[in-house]
């Protein structure tokens, strides 16, 4: 059992490992994609602004060099005559010079044109970022912003640059008043909807790959744990079956060598007695081999059925009274109660005598206290039998499998209640055999009801198959 349960932690290792590869290689899927829509793009972008270079120097960005120029020379008298605070100037100029710059900018809709007529995606955000601004004055140069020395300044924070976006072109420009430097950047608005429908299908092949995975482990595991739950259950009934067979055979081996005694010999009442025990245990022995023998033809799914048609009042009374008989050490109280609209159905004697036998065995053998066991049987186009009894109850996991071969419902002692766990086996089978079905209904300490529906009439069915 150490060595599955090592192959069962390996094994759940080996999944995390596969997950964690295939998210590996997705990432970088969605990464390789990413770089590929921007190169794309960049290349498209920087196409476009080549083209519009060819029809005008800087297209989309002669008014705002025209206004820049009028915004220096206003700056740089403004600083000769006042003297202002450094910090302050240079960021309500870097400030003016950026507003100037956003608004008045027409190369967005000189690019969306270009992108149209290349029938590409030309919904875009764009950014403009100034990496330097120096005031060209005839006294004195002011230098504004530079982006390699001001880095504590929080104008590039507010513009949001990310990564994300594509750095499209760089101006450089020097005017007559001052020297600029812009980067433009773009943001597509699909761009991740693009990347994610690019690796769409290398995302649904790692899933798949991952959940096959993941659906094999989950089966192996169900089917070990079935193997372990029938691994339990066949050392129960051996250590079961090996109680109810040396149980007899002990008791035949005494009287035996009582038997070899010259007085016990001698009395003849005595002899009779011990005759009477060996025969009794004899047919104990044989009763227990005959079980093994039907698992096997049940297996085998050759069981005989013998349909004929039976009164069923006369048959149901009778059974009830023989168990009277057979159970009258245990003060076991048995109510019967009949509803016949059909008084006949084609059953199978023998076998439906021993399901009900079953039942009714298995109602005073899970009793506490004195057994009230009650029998309701009705007919009219199907049979329906029931056993209910006032025993210790089966709980909702124990029902999903007191119908399986060798299990016993357990009581916390395997002997104290003998049995071999084939009873309601046998009266599945037989049921089913018949057509029909079997189900119970219980609660701890409540009791248990078991209920046999089945055609009251059809055709004999000699073999089971």
């Amino acid at each position: 059992m150490k060595k599955k349960s090592s192959i069962l932690l390996l094994s759940a290792l080996a999944i995390f490992v596969v997950i964690a590869v295939e998210g590996f290689f997705v990432y970088h899927i969605y990464h390789l994609e990413t770089e590929k829509f921007e190169y794309r793009y960049r290349e498209i972008l920087q196409k476009g602004l080549d083209f519009l270079n060819r029809k005008e120097e800087n297209p989309g960005m002669g008014k705002v060099f025209y206004l820049m120029e009028i915004q220096s020379k206003t700056a740089l008298n403004y600083y000769y005559e006042n003297k202002p605070d450094t910090m302050g100037f240079k960021e309500s100029v870097l400030t003016a010079f950026h507003k100037t710059l956003t608004e008045n900018q027409s190369i967005d809709e000189f690019l969306q044109a270009y992108l149209n007529k290349m029938k590409a995606e030309s919904e875009f955000n764009s950014i403009f970022c100034i990496t330097h601004l120096v005031l060209l004055g005839d006294e004195l140069d002011v230098s504004v912003y530079d982006s390699k020395i001001d880095s504590t300044w929080t104008y590039p924070d507010t513009l949001g640059i990310k990564k994300k976006q594509i750095p499209v072109n760089h101006y450089s420009i020097i005017g007559d008043n001052y020297e600029i430097g812009i980067d433009y950047y773009v943001d597509f608005d699909n761009k991740k909807a693009e990347v994610f429908r690019a690796v769409t299908g290398s995302l649904i092949i790692a899933v798949l790959a991952v959940l096959i995975v993941c659906l094999i482990f989950l089966l192996s595991v169900r089917n070990l744990m079935e193997e372990r739950r029938l691994s339990q259950l066949k050392t129960d009934f051996i250590n079961n079956m090996t109680h109810e067979l040396k149980t007899p055979l002990s008791t035949i081996s005494v009287a035996t060598r009582t038997l070899e005694n010259e007085t016990i010999l001698s009395d003849r009442e005595k002899s009779r007695e011990i005759v009477t025990v060996i025969r009794r245990q004899n047919r104990q022995l044989t009763k227990q081999i005959n079980h093994l023998l039907e698992i096997s033809m049940w297996e085998r799914k050759q069981f005989s059925l013998d349909r004929r048609m039976l009164e069923l009042e006369p048959f149901f009374t009778g059974i009830a009274e023989s168990f009277r008989w057979e159970c009258q050490e245990r003060k076991c109280v048995l109510e019967e109660k009949y509803c016949f609209v059909n008084k006949t159905a084609w059953l199978d004697e023998v076998q439906i005598t021993v399901a009900l036998h079953n039942l009714l065995i298995n109602a005073i053998k899970y009793c506490a206290q004195e057994p009230l066991v009650i029998l309701e049987v009705s007919c009219e186009d199907r049979l329906i039998i029931s056993v209910t009894d006032n025993g210790i109850g089966i709980s909702k996991e124990e029902q999903k499998h007191i119908f399986d071969k060798f299990y016993r419902v357990s009581t916390g002692n395997i002997h104290k209640v003998k049995g071999l766990g084939l009873g309601l086996f046998y009266v599945k089978q037989i049921v089913e055999a018949h057509g029909g079905t079997v189900d119970v209904n219980s609660r701890i300490g409540k009791g248990s009801t078991f209920t046999i529906n089945m055609p009251a009439h059809g055709k004999n069915k000699n073999t089971v198959s």
